[in-house]
């Protein structure tokens, strides 16, 4: 019998169906949104699905998979209401936007004994991916640094939204999307979080009519359970293109980084190779070739599918499941609290 799954949210979730749809026994059969027009636009482009505008009555028809691709405040409550009705998720990032709803999210999900899994598309990464099997071969040795930076000009985003009246990206602490790259570092690692500290800039976003428009940059320092230090820089209100997300990550016998400027690049310099003067170009990129379904983001959308599928199949846990979802996403939400208190100290709940 084939799994039919529903996609709440039709600007990131539109991505989905390719990847749902290229998978054996598994198909997108309904699509939700409250903006009517938009969906019949889809629906004339794309055949034979159900379309709804509210989300109760989508989430009583006939689905086994829920994937919440709503605006950001809203993935918290889809995921549980979804989870209440006996329906696996998966969710866009980030998973939560409160400490408190991280509470209710994990309680719900060990309630129901449903999957969920936090859609983290860098996690799958070609050159992400490549670089977790050098650490765990013990190639750079013990990791005691990484960092990590997101940097999106998102004016146009911005300006999409105040015509809406949707602000929340407008509204929203950059750190808080700090999944993007602290989720890959903390999977390669092996670790978690354990205490946050935040500062943003005391510069805003440049946009009218907004009451308090959230600051153009904001950095997180974590202190991890293994002894390691990250620091995490968002920032999407920088006047500078392209966009780029950097990784890098320092162990006791050498280092992996990326490059934030010119041709997709890797480089790594290991301790063992004597006489090594500088970094090794290594040809790995984030995006895949020769794949099924391209996607966006390199195609990294197919392999977490799959990934998720099976576990639903086989039943067995999803690779980021609520607890990894949780300790990729509360970090940021406690380096806001810390920069909110000039940089005070924040103990990151923990969930075990």
């Amino acid at each position: 019998m084939a799994l039919k799954v529903g996609i709440a949210g039709t600007r990131r979730g539109l991505v989905y169906i390719g990847c749902f749809d290229a998978i054996k026994n598994v198909r997108v059969t309904s699509i939700c949104s409250k903006n009517e027009e938009k969906l019949k636009e889809i629906a004339k482009k794309i055949k034979g699905k159900k379309f709804f505008t509210d989300y109760e009555e989508f989430l009583k028809s006939d689905i086994d998979i829920v994937v919440v691709a709503v605006p950001l405040p809203l993935h918290a409550e889809f995921s549980i209401r979804a989870l209440e009705k006996g329906k696996h998720v998966l969710c866009e990032v980030p998973p939560v936007n409160s400490i408190d709803e991280g509470r209710k999210l994990y309680a719900t999900v060990k309630k129901t004994k449903k999957k969920y899994m936090l859609a983290q598309n860098t996690c799958w990464w070609a050159h992400i991916k490549a670089w977790e099997k050098i650490i765990k071969q013990g190639k750079i040795g013990k990791i005691f640094y990484a960092e990590a930076e997101y940097i999106h000009n998102i004016k146009s985003l911005l300006d999409e939204e105040m015509k809406t009246k949707n602000i929340w990206r407008t509204v929203m602490p950059p750190i808080h999307y700090c999944t993007h790259s602290l989720g890959p570092l903390l999977m390669m690692m092996d670790d978690r979080c354990i205490l946050a500290q935040g500062f943003q800039t005391e510069e805003k976003y440049d946009v009218s009519g907004v009451k308090n428009p959230a600051s153009r940059m904001e950095i997180g320092i974590f202190k991890t359970e293994k002894g390691a230090v990250i620091k995490i820089l968002c920032g999407f209100g920088a006047i500078r293109e392209p966009g780029f997300h950097y990784y890098s990550i320092y162990g006791t016998n050498g280092c992996l980084e990326t490059n934030r400027i010119g041709e997709e690049k890797t480089f790594a310099y290991f301790g063992n190779i004597p006489n090594l003067k500088e970094m090794i170009t290594i040809p790995l990129k984030s995006g895949y070739t020769g794949i099924e379904v391209s996607g966006t983001h390199g195609g990294t959308e197919y392999f977490l599918v799959r990934e998720f599928i099976d576990c639903i199949v086989n039943d067995t846990e999803p690779p980021i499941n609520v607890k990894k979802a949780l300790e990729f996403g509360l970090p940021g939400i406690c380096a806001h609290l810390s920069a909110m208190k000039n940089g005070g100290v924040i103990e990151i709940p923990q969930f075990d």
